[in-house]
């Protein structure tokens, strides 16, 4: 990295120390894009992320998510890097090595010409350190925004899986026994009961980006609730429906907000 050029530092999403984990690794500073807004408003640390610096971001409000965006163009454009976890939110999942990403490093290297720079952060809670490992410089050019986010989407997930090869422990079948599902979301929740939180923040905290162009399959089975079963039909949406109700005990916003004030 250039000494003398800011950069949008662009990193995976995993656990809740993951930007002090990178603002230690950085040889600059740079403002966080910050959108937890119930941290904002309660939570006493925040005076320290506060002091580095961050561009604070009301992800429900539309006005809002653009002056974020113009106010870290302002930022690139004056010598300052930019830190983001375009994710939104925690990776949760149980199978992704990388959620869908907000476009927002395509729009800043599109409006500043600034380049991308990916970081993928690891640890575990059995683990005694964190990992964080950054990869080179990109510039999406010419590349259509979906072409570019794939790109930077790939990068991030190949980066964090050479993480989990090197340091996440071997997976045996006897770690698979019982609902190993919920033992996932329970080992989840405690990653983001490390904050203290007021109130039900769960639609916004969880929020991930949804591409309005694909259809999830799970989204297709939750229509089904208004369809009714009957011996006609039974064989062919019996079945299905029984994966929604699935989805509804394995929904980890659904969970979260059953349980994100309770004693477990």
């Amino acid at each position: 990295m250039a000494p003398d050029k800011p950069y949008i530092f662009t990193s995976n999403h995993w656990f809740a120390e993951d930007f002090i984990a990178v603002l230690s690794c950085l040889d600059r500073n740079a403002f966080i894009l910050f959108g937890s807004r119930d941290q904002v408003e309660h939570n006493p640390v925040m005076i320290f992320p506060w002091l580095n610096g961050i561009v604070f971001v009301d992800r429900m409000n539309k006005a809002s998510r653009r002056d974020s965006v113009l106010k870290m163009v302002r930022l690139l454009n004056n010598g300052t890097s930019i830190l983001l976890f375009p994710e939104g939110t925690y990776n949760s999942s149980e199978n992704l090595l990388c959620l869908k990403l907000f476009p927002g490093p395509y729009t800043l290297n599109q409006e500043t010409g600034v380049p991308v720079i990916p970081i993928a952060v690891y640890t575990l809670p059995e683990l005694t350190s964190i990992y964080v490992n950054f990869g080179n410089p990109m510039d999406f050019g010419s590349m259509g925004q979906a072409e570019a986010m794939e790109l930077l989407r790939d990068t991030l997930a190949s980066m964090h899986y050479e993480h989990i090869i090197k340091y996440g422990g071997t997976l045996t079948r006897d770690k698979l026994i019982g609902d190993y599902h919920l033992e996932h979301m329970v080992r989840r929740r405690m990653e983001h009961m490390k904050q203290k939180w007021s109130r039900d923040v769960w639609d916004e905290e969880l929020m991930e980006y949804t591409d309005r162009t694909i259809t999830e399959a799970k989204t297709v089975r939750a229509e089904l609730n208004r369809v009714a079963i009957t011996p006609a039909n039974a064989h062919i949406l019996a079945p299905i429906l029984v994966r929604h109700e699935e989805d509804v005990r394995y929904d980890f916003k659904h969970y979260m907000k059953e349980t994100w004030d309770k004693q477990l």
